[in-house]
C-alpha cells in the first residue's frame, strides 16, 4: 500500500529555512551526509513537511532520451532549484548522471504510480528500520508529505522508511544494493541476542501477513486469520511499527470482518485504519477520505457479506464493557 523508495542517506543542497519552518533544520549526521533534525518536540500526526516536487519523470518521453528529457527539464527550473536537484546523491556515479540522481532519489507519486517526483528536502531524509515518520503523496495538494508517527524530540534524526521491513539480512541486503550505504539503524545496531530476537520476530510477522493475505484462509478459516491479525499485532507493537504496515493491518481486520457480515465489529477497524490514516497522512488523506464511510455503513464495501457467519448490525458495539471486555469481544474471544 505504501510507496516502497525514496532517496539514499546523502542529502541535496542546503535550503535555508523560512519563518513557516520551524519544526526541523538541515545538519550534518555523522556516517550518512546531511539529514533532517528536530529543531522542537514533535509529537505523532504533526506534519513535518509537505513538499511540491522539482518535477516528475512525465518529462521523458522515451527510454532513448532519458537523459535528455531531464536536461531539458532542469534547465526549466529556477536555478536555486536546479542547484538543488544537482546537489542530490548520485549512487550510481558515471554515464547518465541525471538519471541515476532520479534513480537514486525518485518517489513514486502514489503506491501504484509510475511517475516518480523529486523533492529538495524530503528527499535529505534518512532511512531507520523503525521510522519516526512515514511519508505519502497527496494527489490532492500535488504534494508529498511526512508526518511523524513516534514522538520525535527536539536535536532528533527525522527517519524515514525506503522499504518494508523484514529481517536485518534481508533490510541490509536490499539497503546496500539499492541506496549504497550499510544500515546502522537503532534495529539494524542492537546486540547480537536482541537483534535475533527482532528477526525471528519479523520473520514470523511476514509468515502471518501471508496467511493474512490468503484469499482462501479468510473465506473459510476467519476465526484463524483474526487470531493471527492479532498476533501480528502484538508483534507491530512489540517492534515499535508505526508505519503503514500497522494501517494495512487494520484494513485487512476490517476486511475479516466484513466479509463474514460483522459490522459491529468492521465499523470499529475501519475507524482505527482512518485515525492511524489521519496520523501518518493527515486529514485529506485519499485513503483515510475513502475510507470513512464505511465506519459510519460497512455494508457499503465491496468485501461485505460472503458470508453471514458473524452476522451483526452496526450498532451492536457494545458500551459498557471495560477495557479488558472490550478486547476479548473485538477480537472475538467471547461467545
Amino acid at each position: 500500500m505504501a510507496p516502497s523508495s525514496t532517496s539514499p542517506p546523502n542529502g541535496a543542497s542546503d535550503v535555508t529555512n523560512t519563518p513557516k519552518n520551524i519544526l526541523w533544520t538541515i545538519e550534518p549526521i555523522a556516517g550518512k551526509g546531511k539529514g533532517l533534525l528536530a529543531a522542537v518536540d514533535i509529537k505523532p500526526s504533526k506534519l513535518i513537511l509537505s513538499e511540491a516536487p522539482l518535477f516528475t519523470t512525465e518529462c521523458i518521453t522515451s527510454m532513448e532520451t532519458t537523459e535528455a528529457d531531464l536536461a531539458r527539464a532542469l534547465r526549466a527550473l529556477p536555478k536555486d532549484s536546479q542547484r538543488a536537484f544537482l546537489s542530490l546523491h548520485n549512487n550510481y556515479p558515471g554515464k547518465n548522471p541525471l538519471s541515476n540522481i532520479i534513480r537514486s532519489n525518485g518517489y513514486p507519486l502514489g503506491p501504484d504510480s509510475d511517475v516518480g517526483g523529486i523533492f529538495a528536502n524530503i528527499s535529505r531524509i534518512n532511512h531507520s528500520c523503525r521510522p519516526n515518520a512515514v511519508h505519502s503523496w497527496n494527489p490532492l495538494l500535488n504534494q508529498e508529505t511526512v508526518y511523524a508517527v513516534r514522538p520525535i524530540k527536539a536535536g532528533e534524526e527525522i527517519t524515514l522508511s525506503y522499504h518494508a521491513g523484514g529481517p536485518s539480512n534481508t533490510r541490509k541486503e536490499i539497503l546496500k544494493e539499492g541506496f549504497g550505504f550499510d544500515c546502522t539503524c537503532e534495529i539494524c545496531s542492537l546486540p547480537e541476542t536482541e537483534l535475533k530476537k527482532s528477526d525471528g520476530r519479523l520473520i514470523r510477522a511476514q509468515n502471518l501477513d501471508d496467511n493474512i493475505g490468503n484469499s482462501e484462509s479468510v473465506r473459510y478459516s476467519p476465526a484463524k486469520v483474526l487470531k493471527n491479525c492479532k498476533t501480528l499485532l502484538g508483534i507491530y507493537e512489540e517492534e515499535g511499527i508505526r508505519d503503514d504496515r500497522l494501517s494495512r493491518l487494520y484494513f485487512d481486520i476490517f476486511q475479516v470482518c466484513n466479509m463474514h457480515g460483522d459490522q459491529a465489529r468492521a465499523s470499529v477497524w475501519a475507524r482505527k485504519y482512518c485515525e492511524q490514516k489521519k496520523t501518518s497522512a493527515g486529514r485529506d488523506s485519499i485513503d483515510l477520505l475513502e475510507t470513512m464511510p464505511f465506519v459510519k455503513d460497512p455494508s457499503k464495501h465491496g468485501s461485505f457479506g460472503s458470508t453471514q457467519d458473524w452476522k451483526t448490525e452496526k450498532k451492536a458495539v457494545p458500551k459498557d464493557l471495560d477495557n479488558e471486555a472490550y478486547e476479548k469481544w473485538l477480537w472475538r474471544e467471547t461467545a
